[in-house]
């Protein structure tokens, strides 16, 4: 075979092991919504009253929401998040945005698809870098 069309199966090759170990891995999950506010029809719990965080289930367990408090104009927002073997959500941050911000203080919500192995019918753990949250047994 001729060294030019060696390189791109070489390169095929190369990519269909990637793509077939990234199939085998636990891979992030990613929003699959985001927006300002809280989760529409879901009441916020009497903890978030001073801006705390909260984390909470929709569409009876298929996904769940994270909220967090921030400027409107620089929220804060959960980039990924990652199932743990002992049925904890780990959520990643995403990256502050440079510029200036309001100093206002309000919700914003991301909402992520529930990893098909978790129960949602007793209490989740979700780890943000500097809290945690508790999804509430019973849905699903």
């Amino acid at each position: 075979m001729p060294q030019t069309a060696a390189r791109p199966v070489a390169v095929l090759a190369a990519l269909a092991i990637v793509a077939g170990l990234a199939g085998c891995s636990a891979s992030p999950g990613k929003p699959v919504e985001d927006y300002a506010g809280e989760p529409k029809g879901v009441p916020a719990p009497a903890s978030s009253a001073g801006g705390a965080s909260w984390a909470a289930w929709l569409e009876d367990g298929s996904q769940f929401a994270i909220v967090l408090y921030g400027s409107s104009s620089c929220p804060p927002k959960v980039q990924n998040v990652s199932l743990t073997k002992d049925d904890t959500i780990t959520a990643t941050l995403a990256p502050a945005p440079g510029g200036i911000c309001t100093r206002d203080y309000v919700p914003h919500t991301t909402v992520f698809t529930t990893p098909e192995k978790l129960s949602t019918t007793s209490e989740v753990k979700v780890v943000l870098p500097d809290a945690t949250l508790t999804l509430p047994a019973g849905r699903g």
